[in-house]
């Protein structure tokens, strides 16, 4: 297997990484504490605690709206200092059975045995390294579909990545 990828590291891909991070988060976060808060609100509203039911409320709602605005200031500030905003980067991937080889400025390997995880977003992979290095392969960078689901296939197999 040799598989290429050319992904253009630019103020698009910034944005679509942070909008996947926001996504997990939020998915992992706001929905236990979600379930919570009901909880305790279904529990106010059977002892008429009207007033705390609704306070409780309010603050998951503040909570949900301050978590996003948050976010929005951490992209804006991200994008003010990225320099690949200004000078966006062309970094080649060329995936292999026992690594996969980045080009950049320098060249060099990455063996799978370093790979922490990958995780399959709605446009492009991410792989961590043990060394908290996070790579992202832009879908768009595929010379075809078929590669695209050849390494996704390749990932689920070496490192259990759950395909959509």
């Amino acid at each position: 297997m040799q598989i290429t990828n050319n992904t253009l590291y630019d103020k698009e891909l910034i944005l679509k990484y942070n909008r996947f991070y926001l996504k997990s988060y939020m998915i992992k976060n706001f929905i236990i504490i979600t379930i919570i808060s009901f909880a305790f609100i279904i529990y106010m509203l059977v002892e008429a605690e009207w007033g705390y039911a609704a306070l409780l409320l309010g603050i998951l709602v503040a909570y949900y709206v301050l978590t996003l605005a948050m976010q929005k200031l951490t992209t804006n500030k991200m994008l003010k200092r990225s320099p690949l905003v200004e000078n966006p980067l062309l970094q080649t991937y060329v995936f292999t059975e026992e690594s996969f080889n980045v080009t950049n400025v320098n060249t060099y390997t990455v063996d799978y045995t370093q790979v922490q995880k990958v995780r399959e977003g709605r446009d492009f992979f991410m792989v961590q390294t043990n060394d908290r290095k996070t790579y992202i392969v832009d879908f768009k960078g595929f010379e075809s579909i078929e590669e695209r689901d050849e390494l996704a296939q390749f990932f689920n197999v070496k490192f259990n990545l759950k395909l959509r």
